[in-house]
């Protein structure tokens, strides 16, 4: 039996893919909270959930054995304390960093045993089964999920929004785990973390921070303004909100108050010491006031964990 599923899985391969928030939980909300207001809501198994692409999906108890066939909602699952048991990594530029060794992830995965089954480009669907689990998750790629149909054959397989909110998505992880009052908690307690750095921060609009990546020759823009919207600080002028490369000489231009890479720390590191010797890098503010900064590579998901480790970096970079 398990290699004719094996045969089917092997068929078929597996493609990184947004979400219909839809959910139909059976709760008993019997019980109230000590201040007598809000329901306490106990999760009721089985559970029905709806999900991104329109399918229903049937949770016939807690799930305890998670795989993960995108490393984009990690970050949820650890803020949930719920490590998963397997989990495909990896990025467009190359293989991510150990999960242990990262400084998102790594304080929640000490004696955590987590099996790799590939990268999220390139999934080992062999791995996939191998990793017994409860229930698989991903994103929702319109264009569909390839090998979806060997996929389900494993374990229920939940497609997430990867369009909506951080909130929204760690509200949906909490139903998919009966931790919905959990997530709720952690939502309000970064809210807060968020108001009070952006706060802190509101103090310096004329500084300026540009967020890059590199492909070790040029700098890349990171290609996303959710730091700047999400904490109120200030683009160098003429810095992309696209994926854009641009010459030392561009950003020299800008001269950003802050150069912050965030990617393969080995890879930018390597970027910054190949242009130490050049008068051009060495003339900017940022280089000789050693305003050089590195960020997680894996903080490019903006879940809540990645939001919390920025507040407290992003605090402590402009209380300099």
């Amino acid at each position: 039996m398990v290699l004719t599923l094996l045969t089917g899985v092997l068929a078929g391969c597996s493609k990184a893919p947004v979400e219909d928030n839809n959910t139909n939980i059976s709760e008993n909300t019997s019980n109230v909270d000590e201040g007598g207001q809000e329901p306490i809501k106990e999760a009721v198994w089985p559970r029905t959930i709806t999900d991104a692409a329109g399918n229903e999906i049937v949770l016939k108890k807690q799930p305890e054995r998670i795989t993960l066939l995108h490393v984009v909602y990690m970050e949820h699952f650890l803020a949930l304390d719920t490590p998963p048991t397997a989990a495909a990594i990896g990025n467009k530029l190359g293989e991510t960093e150990g999960l242990d060794k990262s400084e998102l992830f790594g304080p929640y995965l000490e004696n955590v045993d987590m099996t790799v089954v590939g990268s999220s480009r390139d999934l080992n669907l062999e791995a996939v089964l191998e990793s017994n689990p409860d229930l698989l998750v991903t994103f929702h790629n319109p264009a569909g999920l390839d090998a979806y149909d060997q996929l389900v054959e494993i374990a229920p397989v939940v497609q997430l929004d990867y369009n909506s909110t951080w909130q929204e998505q760690l509200l949906m992880i909490g139903k998919l785990l009966g931790k919905e009052k959990e997530a709720k908690k952690l939502i309000v307690e970064i809210e807060k973390e968020i108001s009070d750095t952006k706060d802190t921060l509101a103090s310096y609009e004329d500084r300026t921070f540009g967020l890059f990546r590199t492909d070790g020759k040029n700098f890349i823009a990171q290609g996303t303004a959710k730091y700047y919207k999400i904490f109120g600080i200030t683009k160098p002028e003429g810095f992309s909100d696209a994926a854009d490369s641009m010459s030392l000489e561009a950003v020299a231009e800008m001269n950003p108050y802050y150069i912050v890479f965030q990617h393969n720390y080995d890879m930018s590191k390597s970027f910054v010491e190949s242009m130490e010797s050049s008068s051009v890098w060495q003339s900017m503010d940022a280089v000789k006031n050693g305003r050089i900064y590195y960020f997680d590579e894996n903080m490019n998901s903006f879940g809540p964990l990645t939001l919390r480790l920025a507040a407290e970096k992003l605090t402590e970079m402009y209380s300099k």
